[in-house]
């Protein structure tokens, strides 16, 4: 799919969202007929309830110790990752900009396909943003379940371009649970997204010693091409396997300089083989089957104006898989990856002090039982703020890189 068609896709999916909630809004019958498919409208979203009205069954003692526990100490781990990775990027950029520095690359950036990511990571990035919500919203239904909350209902949905889903307790049976039944509850997500992306790494580990044996190299490969240099003129494709030039193979920097160094004062034709390479998804390279062969020429001018150069960007000793390696196993040890990356951010990111997360809401209610709701407020926006800066860091990085 192109950039263009992916761009166009996304934005008719938010227009089609932001169509059906200005027809719900603005007639009574669309609102009613919708109803009756239990689909629903926010702006930028579409939701749809599967399930209503679930009775709480209570469960032993040591199993909701054994939950509390565990939400416990998930969400504690992931706070202290929060902090000890926000705050020292925090005082890494003061101290760059106090000695004029480039400021330091953020870790929270934020995810806007074509911006921030290339397009070509969109499934399984989509995926795996689908499986974190569901698993951290399905936690939460557990919990209450387990100790004796009502759950009015839950579903799925779409935010903007991103899959979402969603569990309503009854609110007033959970404002008047004990705290630690809060706990277990909210930290419930945090456990399922943290434990489902630590069992995605273990399978990308196991994963990764059979693809490694389908790696060939150390291979030259061309990753750029300068259109206005002799290179570019003649129509050579990138990426692509340097194999030889004039019948010389090529297997480093120093042979491809020692090829390119002859003739400088004279036209030259240089006569280039090359292999294909494929990007896949994730932008694993992987070699093709066919061979390419261009003619370079370059004359006088081009040895003044550049030099031996031909105008191509060349990265050394990489490794590419092969031609015969499963395309399906490239995706799943990618799909993988994306699974564990998201589901501990999703994990990092709940945990935080930030008003409208899990860890918020569990802050709020610690400190109200401590009577202590001004720490409580200084707290979580002393921590939206150090997030905001953090994240708009990383925005401003990524759009300078474009």
């Amino acid at each position: 799919m192109s950039r263009e068609v992916a761009t166009a896709a996304m934005l008719a999916l938010v227009a089609a969202e932001l169509a059906l909630y200005y027809a719900i809004r603005s007639s009574e019958k669309v609102r009613n007929t919708l109803s009756k498919f239990k689909v629903s409208a926010e702006p930028g979203a579409i939701l749809l309830e599967i399930g209503k009205g679930v009775n709480p069954r209570s469960a032993s003692r040591s199993l909701r110790y054994l939950l509390l526990l565990a939400s416990t100490a998930s969400t504690v781990f992931s706070v202290y990752l929060f902090y000890s990775t926000v705050l020292s990027y925090v005082a890494d950029l003061f101290l760059s900009v106090a000695r004029g520095r480039p400021a330091p690359q953020s870790p929270l950036v934020p995810v806007i396909p074509g911006i921030t990511l290339g397009f070509e990571i969109l499934p399984p990035l989509l995926v795996s943003i689908g499986v974190g919500l569901v698993v951290h919203e399905f936690s939460h239904l557990i919990a209450a379940i387990l100790n004796n909350v009502p759950v009015e209902g839950w579903g799925v949905g779409v935010l903007l371009i991103f899959p979402i889903a969603f569990v309503k307790v009854e609110e007033g049976a959970f404002s008047k649970s004990s705290l630690t039944v809060k706990a277990s509850v909210l930290g419930a997500g945090i456990l399922a997204n943290l434990a489902v992306g630590l069992l995605s790494l273990l399978a990308v580990s196991i994963l990764t010693q059979p693809l490694a044996g389908m790696l060939e190299g150390p291979y030259m490969v061309v990753v750029g091409v300068d259109s206005d240099m002799p290179a570019g003129r003649s129509g050579m494709k990138y990426p692509a396997i340097l194999l030889e030039i004039n019948g010389s193979k090529i297997q480093s920097l120093d042979e491809l300089r020692e090829a390119l160094n002859k003739s400088l004062d004279s036209r030259a034709v240089f006569k280039i083989k090359t292999i294909p390479v494929e990007t896949s998804v994730c932008g694993y390279y992987q070699k093709s089957s066919r061979y390419e062969e261009y003619l370079v020429v370059r004359d006088t001018l081009d040895v003044e104006r550049y030099g031996y150069r031909i105008g191509i960007v060349v990265v050394p000793e990489a490794y590419i898989f092969s031609s015969t390696t499963p395309s399906y196993l490239l995706y799943t040890e990618c799909q993988l990856r994306f699974l564990y990356i998201v589901n501990v951010s999703l994990a990092i990111v709940n945990s935080a002090p930030i008003i409208i997360t899990d860890g918020g809401k569990l802050l709020t209610e610690i400190l109200r039982k401590l009577k202590a709701q001004e720490v409580d407020k200084l707290v979580q926006w002393t921590t939206v703020a150090i997030t905001a800066l953090t994240v708009f860091m990383g925005l401003w990085h990524s759009l300078s890189g474009i």
